[in-house]
């Protein structure tokens, strides 16, 4: 079957959030099983996106296919009620827990008595806790369009449910249907834990973990219920993006920094909220699946990270390339040296390579996460 090669103006190499995007549509399409998708970038006035695949005719059967996998299985609305009664359920149970926490500390107990309070008042609602996210847990897996949304809101679970996910996913997979588990590798390892507690480190990636109430999974399952064609080809073929899309976003637009010092206007105004492209985000999360983590040395490790987990490098390449080379490029050990050696990467067909930093704004519950604008590095 010949190949159609099209042209995705909508996006930029040089923009994180463009360049992941482009990586998951074709993700998306492979997924979908939509021929032997082949991606390639050519530098115009910025770095397009060329995609070549076949058994596709057009444009609007290309964004259909595209936000047809992207939607993920259809949820029964029956489980989807019961997901949101169980949830309900157990953030009333956690409220409770940390309501006891801090009446406990208010009376400033120590030694014996405390440990009594402790036993016999904090510990049974921890326990009815632990219970009511038991049951949402599994009120969940039946309510979600993709099984790896299952680990719950966030990507940071516990080691334990960690394990027992991926071990469900990798009883499942199959070489040719591997995306879940692929999904569940990139998102963390449960060898690698957060201090001072069982939770996995996740993924530097993990732009968004409860700040302003948007956690991570719970994002990417919110925009799979907004994925429809005309949304995905104002991504693609969209020149400038419109940014008519509010909230939803996984915050890898460097557009997105909205520090005071770099606007013209209160960031926190009412006429000044910001905006985005929801089916870029859902694309770029798609295209986590070719961003592995693994530990090293007792820390997490992410394909196209530094050791610190706060720069990201990603080559731009010229001949179009299936998922598995792409997988090979984001991984190349040259992208993460502090000045990658060009002649190594040209030797690999990679025309340029790019980085952005992950910074930190704020703090407390109001920290942000952002990229900065990207700088090209060779």
């Amino acid at each position: 079957m010949m190949s159609r090669s099209f042209e995705l103006v909508g996006l930029d190499g040089s923009n994180p959030l463009g360049f992941l995007a482009a990586l998951g549509t074709v993700v998306s399409l492979a997924e979908a099983r939509k021929g032997q998708p082949k991606l390639g970038w050519r530098l115009r006035h910025h770095w397009v996106p060329i995609l070549e695949v076949s058994g596709v005719k057009d444009e609007d059967e290309l964004c259909r296919s595209v936000a047809n996998f992207l939607r993920g299985a259809a949820v029964d609305p029956d489980a989807e009620e019961r997901r949101a009664a169980t949830q309900r359920e157990m953030e009333k149970a956690k409220k409770a827990v940390k309501d006891k926490k801090e009446e406990i500390r208010k009376r400033g107990l120590r030694g014996a008595k405390k440990s009594e309070a402790v036993e016999r008042e904090l510990l049974p609602l921890e326990r009815k806790f632990d219970e009511k996210r038991r049951v949402w847990l599994e009120a969940l897996r039946e309510a979600v369009p993709c099984p790896e949304l299952a680990l719950g809101k966030r990507i940071d679970c516990r080691a334990e449910e960690y394990r027992d996910h991926a071990s469900t996913l990798a009883d499942q997979a199959r070489l040719s249907s591997r995306g879940a588990l692929d999904m569940l590798a990139a998102f963390g390892s449960d060898a690698c834990r957060q201090q001072k507690s069982d939770a996995i480190e996740p993924t530097p990636f993990c732009f968004i973990s409860g700040s302003g109430h948007q956690f991570f999974l719970e994002t990417a399952r919110q925009l799979m219920g907004q994925a429809d064609s005309n949304a995905v080809r104002r991504v693609l073929f969209l020149e400038p993006w419109d940014y008519e899309d509010e909230g939803l976003s996984m915050r890898w637009d460097p557009v997105e920094d909205r520090r005071y010092a770099l606007m013209d206007r209160d960031p926190t105004a009412s006429d000044n909220t910001p905006r985005t492209m929801w089916m870029a985000n859902l694309l770029a999360y798609r295209a986590l699946a070719l961003f592995t983590c693994a530990p090293n040395g007792g820390r997490l490790v992410t394909a196209g990270w530094d050791f610190n987990g706060t720069a990201f490098t990603w080559p731009l390449w010229e001949h179009a390339v299936g998922v598995d080379t792409i997988r090979s490029l984001v991984q190349s050990r040259e992208l993460i040296e502090e000045r990658p050696d060009a002649g190594q990467l040209r030797a690999r067909g990679v025309l340029a390579a790019y980085r952005a930093l992950r910074i930190s704004v704020g703090g407390g519950v109001q920290k942000k996460l952002n990229f900065t604008l990207a700088r090209k590095v060779a």
